[in-house]
Protein backbone atom coordinates (compact mmCIF):
# COMPACT_ATOMS: atom_id res chain seq x y z
CA UNK A 1 0.00 0.00 0.00
CA UNK A 2 1.16 3.40 -0.93
CA UNK A 3 2.16 5.96 1.73
CA UNK A 4 1.36 9.58 0.94
CA UNK A 5 3.37 12.48 1.65
CA UNK A 6 1.31 13.64 4.61
CA UNK A 7 1.69 9.99 6.23
CA UNK A 8 5.30 10.18 5.96
CA UNK A 9 5.80 13.64 7.14
CA UNK A 10 3.76 12.74 10.46
CA UNK A 11 5.96 9.68 10.83
CA UNK A 12 9.03 11.89 10.47
CA UNK A 13 7.65 14.29 13.36
CA UNK A 14 6.61 11.40 15.53
CA UNK A 15 10.46 9.78 15.22
CA UNK A 16 11.90 12.99 15.58
CA UNK A 17 10.03 13.85 19.05
CA UNK A 18 10.99 10.27 20.49
CA UNK A 19 14.31 10.63 19.03
CA UNK A 20 14.55 14.29 21.39
CA UNK A 21 12.80 13.04 24.11
CA UNK A 22 15.06 10.05 24.27
CA UNK A 23 18.05 12.62 24.31
CA UNK A 24 16.72 14.01 27.38
CA UNK A 25 18.21 13.28 30.46
CA UNK A 26 16.71 13.53 33.92
CA UNK A 27 19.15 12.30 35.58
CA UNK A 28 23.31 12.49 35.31
CA UNK A 29 25.95 11.48 37.11
CA UNK A 30 29.55 13.53 37.90
CA UNK A 31 32.75 11.86 38.82
CA UNK A 32 34.73 13.98 41.23
CA UNK A 33 38.06 14.73 43.19
CA UNK A 34 36.56 17.39 45.17
CA UNK A 35 34.15 16.34 47.82
CA UNK A 36 30.26 16.10 46.99
CA UNK A 37 28.97 18.33 49.97
CA UNK A 38 31.36 21.57 48.34
CA UNK A 39 29.72 21.06 45.42
CA UNK A 40 26.08 20.35 46.80
CA UNK A 41 24.97 24.26 46.75
CA UNK A 42 25.85 25.16 42.94
CA UNK A 43 23.99 21.69 42.03
CA UNK A 44 20.88 21.97 43.45
CA UNK A 45 20.59 25.41 41.53
CA UNK A 46 21.13 23.74 38.61
CA UNK A 47 18.39 20.47 39.45
CA UNK A 48 15.88 23.71 40.23
CA UNK A 49 16.48 25.04 37.11
CA UNK A 50 16.94 22.56 34.53
CA UNK A 51 14.64 19.39 36.57
CA UNK A 52 17.72 17.20 35.78
CA UNK A 53 19.05 15.42 38.92
CA UNK A 54 22.54 15.08 39.21
CA UNK A 55 24.58 12.08 41.24
CA UNK A 56 27.95 13.31 42.19
CA UNK A 57 30.19 10.31 42.88
CA UNK A 58 33.32 11.48 44.81
CA UNK A 59 36.55 9.47 43.56
CA UNK A 60 39.59 11.23 45.36
CA UNK A 61 42.16 10.23 43.96
CA UNK A 62 41.72 6.93 41.91
CA UNK A 63 39.58 9.18 39.33
CA UNK A 64 41.77 7.64 35.85
CA UNK A 65 41.92 4.04 37.37
CA UNK A 66 37.96 3.92 37.88
CA UNK A 67 36.87 5.35 34.28
CA UNK A 68 39.40 2.96 32.50
CA UNK A 69 38.18 0.23 34.41
CA UNK A 70 35.14 0.78 33.51
CA UNK A 71 35.48 1.47 30.54
CA UNK A 72 32.20 1.77 28.22
CA UNK A 73 30.09 1.09 30.92
CA UNK A 74 31.16 4.19 32.63
CA UNK A 75 27.78 5.98 33.98
CA UNK A 76 29.87 9.06 34.62
CA UNK A 77 28.71 11.53 32.21
CA UNK A 78 30.74 15.04 33.98
CA UNK A 79 34.44 15.18 35.04
CA UNK A 80 35.60 17.90 37.81
CA UNK A 81 38.90 17.50 39.16
CA UNK A 82 41.36 19.65 41.08
CA UNK A 83 45.06 20.20 39.30
CA UNK A 84 46.11 20.36 35.91
CA UNK A 85 47.95 17.72 36.14
CA UNK A 86 44.98 15.59 36.43
CA UNK A 87 42.82 17.48 34.50
CA UNK A 88 45.72 16.98 31.47
CA UNK A 89 45.68 13.21 32.32
CA UNK A 90 41.68 12.68 31.70
CA UNK A 91 41.95 14.17 27.84
CA UNK A 92 46.02 12.26 27.30
CA UNK A 93 44.16 8.92 28.38
CA UNK A 94 41.24 9.33 26.18
CA UNK A 95 38.56 9.69 28.47
CA UNK A 96 36.89 12.82 27.57
CA UNK A 97 35.29 14.26 24.59
CA UNK A 98 35.12 17.33 22.82
CA UNK A 99 32.73 19.91 23.85
CA UNK A 100 31.77 22.04 21.40
CA UNK A 101 29.89 25.22 23.45
CA UNK A 102 30.24 28.94 22.20
CA UNK A 103 28.98 29.67 26.27
CA UNK A 104 31.89 28.42 27.31
CA UNK A 105 34.39 29.67 24.50
CA UNK A 106 32.65 33.08 25.69
CA UNK A 107 33.68 32.93 29.81
CA UNK A 108 36.48 31.34 30.13
CA UNK A 109 39.60 32.47 28.08
CA UNK A 110 41.13 30.64 25.81
CA UNK A 111 44.51 29.49 27.61
CA UNK A 112 42.59 27.81 30.47
CA UNK A 113 40.70 25.38 28.07
CA UNK A 114 42.54 21.83 26.65
CA UNK A 115 43.60 21.67 22.88
CA UNK A 116 40.82 19.94 21.10
CA UNK A 117 38.13 21.18 23.65
CA UNK A 118 38.63 18.19 25.81
CA UNK A 119 38.07 20.46 28.95
CA UNK A 120 38.14 23.55 30.23
CA UNK A 121 39.33 25.53 33.93
CA UNK A 122 36.28 26.07 35.98
CA UNK A 123 37.87 27.92 38.94
CA UNK A 124 42.01 29.17 39.81
CA UNK A 125 44.28 28.81 42.29
CA UNK A 126 46.73 31.21 41.75
CA UNK A 127 50.56 29.71 43.32
CA UNK A 128 51.85 33.21 44.51
CA UNK A 129 54.52 34.42 47.07
CA UNK A 130 53.35 35.24 50.98
CA UNK A 131 55.06 37.42 53.36
CA UNK A 132 53.87 38.66 57.03
CA UNK A 133 51.06 41.81 56.28
CA UNK A 134 53.61 44.11 57.35
CA UNK A 135 56.21 43.59 54.92
CA UNK A 136 57.14 45.85 52.72
CA UNK A 137 57.32 43.78 49.79
CA UNK A 138 54.32 44.74 47.60
CA UNK A 139 54.87 42.75 44.19
CA UNK A 140 57.77 40.13 43.00
CA UNK A 141 59.01 37.98 39.86
CA UNK A 142 58.88 34.54 40.10
CA UNK A 143 62.78 34.66 39.08
CA UNK A 144 63.51 36.96 41.85
CA UNK A 145 62.35 34.49 44.58
CA UNK A 146 65.98 32.68 43.57
CA UNK A 147 67.74 35.48 44.18
CA UNK A 148 70.41 36.10 47.00
CA UNK A 149 68.89 38.84 48.76
CA UNK A 150 66.52 35.57 50.30
CA UNK A 151 69.19 33.50 51.52
CA UNK A 152 67.84 31.64 54.23
CA UNK A 153 64.42 33.44 54.37
CA UNK A 154 62.54 30.69 52.29
CA UNK A 155 59.94 28.72 52.87
CA UNK A 156 57.79 25.94 50.72
CA UNK A 157 56.04 22.59 50.99
CA UNK A 158 57.88 19.32 49.08
CA UNK A 159 58.60 20.48 45.56
CA UNK A 160 57.26 16.94 44.58
CA UNK A 161 53.92 17.85 45.42
CA UNK A 162 51.72 18.03 42.04
CA UNK A 163 51.62 22.54 43.19
CA UNK A 164 55.08 22.84 42.84
CA UNK A 165 55.51 20.69 40.06
CA UNK A 166 53.01 22.67 38.05
CA UNK A 167 54.67 25.57 38.86
CA UNK A 168 58.13 24.77 37.85
CA UNK A 169 56.39 23.25 34.61
CA UNK A 170 54.96 26.79 34.10
CA UNK A 171 59.00 27.74 34.57
CA UNK A 172 60.19 25.71 32.39
CA UNK A 173 57.66 26.40 29.35
CA UNK A 174 58.48 30.40 29.92
CA UNK A 175 62.61 30.22 30.19
CA UNK A 176 63.84 26.46 29.10
CA UNK A 177 65.80 23.66 30.84
CA UNK A 178 69.06 25.15 31.82
CA UNK A 179 66.97 28.78 33.19
CA UNK A 180 64.75 26.56 35.28
CA UNK A 181 67.74 24.21 36.90
CA UNK A 182 69.56 26.99 38.16
CA UNK A 183 66.23 28.73 39.34
CA UNK A 184 65.89 25.56 40.99
CA UNK A 185 69.21 25.66 42.75
CA UNK A 186 68.64 29.51 43.67
CA UNK A 187 65.44 28.40 45.22
CA UNK A 188 67.18 25.55 47.21
CA UNK A 189 69.70 27.91 48.21
CA UNK A 190 67.44 30.09 49.66
CA UNK A 191 65.30 27.67 51.90
CA UNK A 192 65.16 27.94 56.00
CA UNK A 193 65.17 24.23 55.91
CA UNK A 194 63.99 21.20 54.13
CA UNK A 195 60.93 21.49 52.46
CA UNK A 196 57.77 19.94 54.84
CA UNK A 197 54.31 20.17 55.34
CA UNK A 198 51.32 21.85 53.85
CA UNK A 199 51.20 25.49 52.07
CA UNK A 200 49.30 26.23 55.79
CA UNK A 201 52.59 25.16 57.26
CA UNK A 202 54.46 27.75 55.33
CA UNK A 203 52.25 30.25 56.22
CA UNK A 204 52.28 29.37 59.74
CA UNK A 205 56.02 29.79 59.80
CA UNK A 206 55.41 33.09 57.80
CA UNK A 207 53.68 34.76 60.57
CA UNK A 208 56.17 32.68 63.57
CA UNK A 209 58.76 34.62 61.76
CA UNK A 210 60.35 31.62 60.95
CA UNK A 211 60.75 32.57 57.35
CA UNK A 212 60.63 36.33 55.58
CA UNK A 213 58.89 34.57 52.16
CA UNK A 214 57.34 32.17 51.22
CA UNK A 215 55.34 29.96 48.33
CA UNK A 216 51.66 28.94 48.38
CA UNK A 217 48.13 29.06 46.79
CA UNK A 218 45.88 31.10 47.67
CA UNK A 219 43.46 28.96 48.72
CA UNK A 220 45.40 27.89 51.23
CA UNK A 221 45.65 31.65 52.60
CA UNK A 222 41.65 32.37 52.66
CA UNK A 223 40.68 28.96 53.97
CA UNK A 224 42.70 29.42 57.37
CA UNK A 225 41.50 33.11 57.33
CA UNK A 226 37.64 32.00 57.04
CA UNK A 227 38.34 30.10 60.29
CA UNK A 228 37.76 27.02 58.70
CA UNK A 229 41.28 25.37 60.26
CA UNK A 230 40.87 26.63 63.66
CA UNK A 231 41.20 29.83 65.91
CA UNK A 232 45.04 29.15 65.45
CA UNK A 233 45.21 28.56 62.02
CA UNK A 234 43.43 32.05 61.30
CA UNK A 235 45.16 34.01 63.50
CA UNK A 236 48.63 33.00 61.47
CA UNK A 237 46.44 33.36 58.34
CA UNK A 238 45.73 37.19 59.48
CA UNK A 239 49.29 38.15 59.67
CA UNK A 240 50.07 36.98 55.80
CA UNK A 241 49.48 38.60 52.68
CA UNK A 242 49.16 37.51 49.33
CA UNK A 243 52.10 38.98 47.18
CA UNK A 244 50.94 39.66 43.90
CA UNK A 245 53.31 37.41 41.95
CA UNK A 246 54.52 36.89 37.91
CA UNK A 247 56.32 35.67 35.68
CA UNK A 248 58.87 38.91 33.86
CA UNK A 249 56.57 40.12 31.36
CA UNK A 250 54.09 37.88 31.85
CA UNK A 251 51.04 37.31 34.33
CA UNK A 252 50.33 34.65 37.61
CA UNK A 253 50.83 30.83 37.38
CA UNK A 254 47.69 29.48 38.49
CA UNK A 255 46.19 25.79 39.19
CA UNK A 256 42.90 24.82 38.42
CA UNK A 257 39.88 23.15 38.92
CA UNK A 258 38.73 21.54 35.65
CA UNK A 259 35.49 19.92 33.88
CA UNK A 260 35.01 17.66 31.01
CA UNK A 261 32.40 15.40 29.35
CA UNK A 262 33.48 11.77 30.02
CA UNK A 263 34.33 9.55 26.88
CA UNK A 264 31.51 7.40 26.90
CA UNK A 265 29.12 9.92 28.94
CA UNK A 266 25.22 8.04 28.39
CA UNK A 267 24.45 11.65 28.60
CA UNK A 268 26.44 14.19 26.17
CA UNK A 269 23.38 16.79 25.98
CA UNK A 270 22.67 16.72 29.29
CA UNK A 271 26.29 17.30 30.45
CA UNK A 272 26.31 20.08 28.38
CA UNK A 273 23.74 21.55 29.63
CA UNK A 274 25.26 21.54 33.49
CA UNK A 275 28.73 22.49 32.47
CA UNK A 276 27.09 25.63 30.44
CA UNK A 277 25.12 26.10 33.45
CA UNK A 278 28.55 26.18 35.42
CA UNK A 279 30.32 29.16 33.59
CA UNK A 280 27.49 31.34 34.25
CA UNK A 281 28.67 34.19 36.58
CA UNK A 282 26.14 32.86 39.09
CA UNK A 283 27.12 29.72 39.29
CA UNK A 284 30.76 30.55 39.03
CA UNK A 285 30.39 32.79 42.27
CA UNK A 286 28.71 29.73 44.39
CA UNK A 287 31.06 27.13 42.76
CA UNK A 288 34.40 29.00 43.49
CA UNK A 289 33.04 30.10 46.85
CA UNK A 290 33.00 26.63 48.31
CA UNK A 291 37.01 26.23 48.07
CA UNK A 292 37.84 30.26 47.99
CA UNK A 293 38.94 29.97 44.85
CA UNK A 294 38.95 32.80 41.97
CA UNK A 295 36.63 32.29 39.26
CA UNK A 296 37.78 31.85 35.94
CA UNK A 297 34.94 34.16 34.46
CA UNK A 298 36.22 37.19 34.90
CA UNK A 299 32.15 38.74 35.40
CA UNK A 300 31.47 36.47 38.20
CA UNK A 301 32.09 37.28 42.04
CA UNK A 302 34.17 36.25 44.39
CA UNK A 303 33.52 35.65 47.69
CA UNK A 304 34.57 38.18 50.32
CA UNK A 305 37.74 36.74 51.50
CA UNK A 306 39.20 36.22 48.36
CA UNK A 307 38.53 39.60 47.07
CA UNK A 308 40.15 41.06 49.94
CA UNK A 309 43.56 38.86 49.01
CA UNK A 310 43.02 41.13 45.56
CA UNK A 311 43.69 40.56 41.87
CA UNK A 312 45.71 37.90 40.27
CA UNK A 313 45.84 37.65 36.47
CA UNK A 314 46.53 34.55 35.19
CA UNK A 315 49.43 34.27 32.78
CA UNK A 316 48.55 34.09 29.12
CA UNK A 317 50.81 30.86 28.83
CA UNK A 318 48.00 28.16 27.65
CA UNK A 319 47.92 25.53 30.32
CA UNK A 320 47.78 22.84 28.27
CA UNK A 321 51.94 24.04 27.15
CA UNK A 322 52.60 24.12 30.90
CA UNK A 323 51.25 20.62 31.59
CA UNK A 324 53.29 19.15 28.50
CA UNK A 325 56.35 20.18 30.99
CA UNK A 326 55.55 18.20 34.11
CA UNK A 327 58.06 15.58 33.80
CA UNK A 328 60.86 17.21 32.58
CA UNK A 329 60.11 19.31 35.66
CA UNK A 330 59.98 16.33 37.85
CA UNK A 331 62.97 14.94 36.70
CA UNK A 332 64.61 18.43 37.29
CA UNK A 333 63.19 19.16 40.64
CA UNK A 334 65.02 15.35 42.04
CA UNK A 335 68.06 16.43 39.60
CA UNK A 336 68.60 19.64 41.91
CA UNK A 337 67.99 17.31 45.07
CA UNK A 338 65.61 19.37 47.85
CA UNK A 339 65.43 16.89 50.30
CA UNK A 340 69.28 15.75 50.48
Amino acid sequence: MAVGRKTIAVLIALVSACMAAASRADEITLYSTREAALIAPVIAVFTDASGIKVNVVFTEDNLVKRLVSEDTASPADVLVTIGLDKTKQLADRGLTQALSSARIEQGVPANLRGNGAQWFALALRPRVAFARKDSALAAIDYEDLAGPQWRGKLCMRAPLHQNNVALVAAYLAHHGEAATEAWLTGLKANLVHKPAGKDNDVIREIAQGTCEIGIGNTVALAQLRDGREGADWRAWGMEVKAVPTTFKGGGTHVNLTGAAVAKHAPHPEAARQLLEFLVTPAAQRTFAAAELEYPVVAAAERAPIVAEMGSFDADAMPVDRVAAHQQAALALIKKVGFDE
